[in-house]
C-alpha cells in the first residue's frame, strides 16, 4: 500500500492481516483500547511477562515519589516501525485522574536503558478498567532493533494518587503496587530492577504498541531555475521498500515522465535527491514525484512549480559528456530570436556535419550529436546567431570522441 507521501509529518498506514503476524504474544486476558483504527498492533506484552522490567526516573521537580513510572524493553522489526500508541495496563489506588503520561524510548546498552531516542511529554489517554492507551502526538520512528519503552503517570498529589501496574502472573496477586516506596531513588535507583522496588514476585510491565511501518515520509520538494536548467531536490526523512521516484513535468498540460531516481529501499536516516533538467525553455514548468515501492505501489507527491527565465546574453556551453561515446549534448542560449547554424568540424577544417540551421526563439536549446559513423578524435563544433535585433553571435568549443 502506498506510504507516500506527507510533507513534515509521518502517515500512519492501514495494515494487512499478514502485518499483524509482528505480534510478539497472543492476547490475554489484556485488552487495549485501540482509539485510531488505522493503526496495527506491532507489539503485544499482554502474557507471558517476565521480571526484567526497570524504574525509569522522573526528573520533574513537584510532587516526584508520588509519580509512577517503569520501563520495559521490546525489538523493533524491519523495516522499522511508527509508533503512534503506546497502551499501559494498571489502576488507580485513591485519586486520580492523571494529568497526562511522559513516554520515552531508549537504546538498548548491555540490557539495560541506553540513549535517550524520543521524548513524548504530558501525552493525552484514554482510560478503559485498568488500561490506558497513550496517544503520541507525534509518532516516534524507530529503526529495527532492541528498544525500551519508559510510561510515567503524571499525578501531582501532595497525598495519595499513586499508579498501579498489574502483575503478569495472577499467581502472585491481583495487582502489585509500584511506587517510589520512602521517596527518593536511593531506595527505587533509576534503571533499577522493579523487583528491588516492590515486594511481589514475577511482575513485569504490561504494554502493547501501535502503529505502522516506516513510511516513505517527504521533508521537502523544492524548484530552482536557472538558464535553460531546472534543478529539484528533494529529502526523505524515512523510507519503506521505495524503489525509487519518477520525476513528471508540466508545461500547461499533462504531466510526462522525464527521468527516474534510485530510492534507498528501507532506511530511517534522512535521504538527499537532486535531479537538473537541462530540457526547458522560457517558461512556466510544474513537477512533481511519484514515488513507487518494489511491488509496483506508488504515491505522488505535491507538486512545485518554477519561472524558467530568458537569458540575458547569447551563450554556448561545453558539450556533455565530454568526452563522449557516440552522442553528446550541446546546449546554448539565445537573448532574441535568432538565425542559427551549428556545424561540425575535424581538426582538419573540415565539415563533418550540420546539426542546425533555421530560427529559433529566444531562451535555452539543445541538441544532439551523434558521431557512430565518425572516427575517434578531437573536433571542434562552431554555433553562428544572427539576432533579430541586429546582434551577432559566433563561438567554436572543442569535444573529444572516444570509441
Amino acid at each position: 500500500m502506498p506510504k507516500f507521501f506527507s510533507v513534515l509529518f509521518v502517515v500512519c498506514v492501514l495494515m494487512t492481516s499478514s502485518f499483524a503476524q509482528i505480534n510478539s504474544h497472543q492476547e490475554g486476558s489484556f485488552t487495549p483500547q485501540q482509539v485510531d483504527g488505522s493503526m496495527a498492533l506491532l507489539y503485544d506484552q499482554t502474557a507471558g511477562g517476565n521480571t526484567n522490567g526497570y524504574t525509569c526516573q522522573d526528573f520533574e521537580a513537584a510532587y516526584d515519589i508520588y509519580d509512577s513510572y517503569i520501563a520495559d524493553d521490546f525489538v523493533v522489526t524491519a523495516p522499522g516501525w511508527a509508533v503512534n500508541q503506546v497502551v499501559v495496563s494498571g489502576q488507580y489506588s485513591t485519586t486520580g485522574p492523571a494529568t497526562g503520561f511522559n513516554v520515552y524510548f531508549y537504546s538498548n546498552s548491555g540490557g539495560v536503558p541506553g540513549a535517550l531516542v524520543y521524548t513524548g511529554l504530558n501525552q493525552p489517554f484514554v482510560q478503559a478498567a485498568s488500561v490506558f492507551t497513550i496517544t503520541l502526538g507525534t509518532a516516534a520512528v524507530l529503526a529495527p532493533g532492541t528498544y525500551w519503552v519508559c510510561a510515567q503517570a503524571r499525578l501531582d498529589y501532595g497525598t495519595g494518587g499513586q499508579y498501579y501496574w498489574n502483575q503478569v502472573n495472577a499467581a502472585y496477586g491481583s495487582v502489585a503496587q509500584f511506587q517510589n516506596p520512602g521517596g527518593g531513588f536511593g531506595v527505587c535507583p533509576a534503571w533499577g530492577n522493579i523487583q528491588t522496588c516492590i515486594a511481589a514476585l514475577g511482575t513485569d510491565m504490561y504494554f502493547a504498541i501501535y502503529g505502522g511501518p516506516v513510511p516513505v515520509e517527504l521533508s521537502s520538494f523544492t524548484a530552482s531555475a536557472d538558464f535553460g536548467v531546472v534543478e529539484l531536490q528533494w529529502i526523505t526523512a524515512t523510507e519503506t521498500n521505495n524503489q525509487g521516484f519518477e520525476v513528471q513535468r508540466s508545461a500547461g498540460g499533462e504531466f510526462e515522465t522525464i527521468a527516474f531516481v534510485n530510492g534507498n529501499g528501507t532506511t530511517t536516516q534522512s535521504q538527499v535527491y537532486t535531479y537538473t533538467d537541462r530540457s526547458v525553455n522560457i517558461g512556466s514548468y510544474s513537477y512533481r514525484l511519484k514515488q513507487v515501492d518494489f511491488d509496483g505501489t506508488f504515491e505522488y507527491s505535491g507538486v512545485v512549480e518554477v519561472d524558467v527565465p530568458a537569458p540575458a546574453v547569447f551563450a554556448m556551453d561545453q558539450n556533455y559528456p565530454n568526452p563522449f561515446n557516440p552522442s553528446t549534448m550541446i546546449s546554448f542560449r539565445l537573448a532574441v530570436d535568432s538565425k542559427v547554424s551549428m556545424t561540425v568540424f575535424n581538426v582538419l577544417g573540415q565539415e563533418v556535419a550540420s546539426l542546425l540551421n533555421g530560427n529559433l526563439v529566444a531562451g535555452s536549446h539543445q541538441v544532439n550529436f551523434d558521431a557512430s559513423s565518425l572516427n575517434s578524435g578531437v573536433y571542434m563544433y562552431r554555433i553562428e546567431a544572427s539576432g533579430i535585433d541586429g546582434t551577432n553571435f559566433v563561438d567554436v568549443k572543442k569535444m573529444i570522441l572516444t570509441k
